[in-house]
């Protein structure tokens, strides 16, 4: 168990966007995105504070520690990109199924709402699909987010595009604004 200086007021979520509060629950925040990608093949791209500090993060704790138990991390457009809002760019838990589904239920509420989108795959997109998150099937708007006029569609949802030397086949979910 954990003192804080920061206290999370027991179930319910706070957004974190003060760098001290990041850092202050950092470690945390670390292992929980840790724990969640442990099982995915590239892992977890949170590997210290240091990836913690550029995003913000919405954090819950439902039982009876002071420690968080669950979290969605999310950013705003970087120079250059070409929409407004927040990209979610993924969740942590503590390993309980109670925390797993808080996290995805705060992901889905997320989903909802203009503005906010998440970029998935495997087993990410089959989960936001049976919970009938909205998809964005607009090659163009796709085409735009990711700043790729070669993005190409391979079904009515998902699509290819190049990172680099990668890649990767997924789906976009949410409601991204384009400017």
């Amino acid at each position: 168990m954990r003192l804080y200086e920061f206290e999370l007021t027991k179930n319910s979520w706070e957004l974190l966007i003060s760098n001290s509060d990041k850092e202050e629950l950092g470690h945390d925040l670390v292992s929980l995105v840790k724990h969640a990608y442990s099982s995915t093949p590239d892992g977890s791209f949170v590997n210290s504070i240091q990836d913690v500090i550029p995003s913000d993060w919405d954090v819950i704790d439902w039982d009876g520690d002071p420690d968080v138990d669950a979290c969605v991390f999310f950013r705003k457009p970087r120079a250059g990109e070409r929409w407004t809002g927040h990209k979610i760019q993924g969740l942590g838990h503590d390993g309980t199924r109670p925390s797993k589904d808080r996290a995805l239920a705060k992901i889905q509420s997320m989903l909802h709402t203009p503005g906010n989108w998440i970029e998935s795959s495997d087993a990410m997109r089959h989960i936001l699909k049976t919970m009938n998150c909205p998809i964005v099937k607009d090659v163009r708007v796709l085409q735009t987010l990711f700043n790729d006029p070669h993005l190409k569609m391979i079904d009515a949802d998902t699509y290819t595009r190049n990172t680099g030397n990668k890649q990767l086949t997924e789906t976009v979910f949410g409601h991204p604004h384009i400017r």
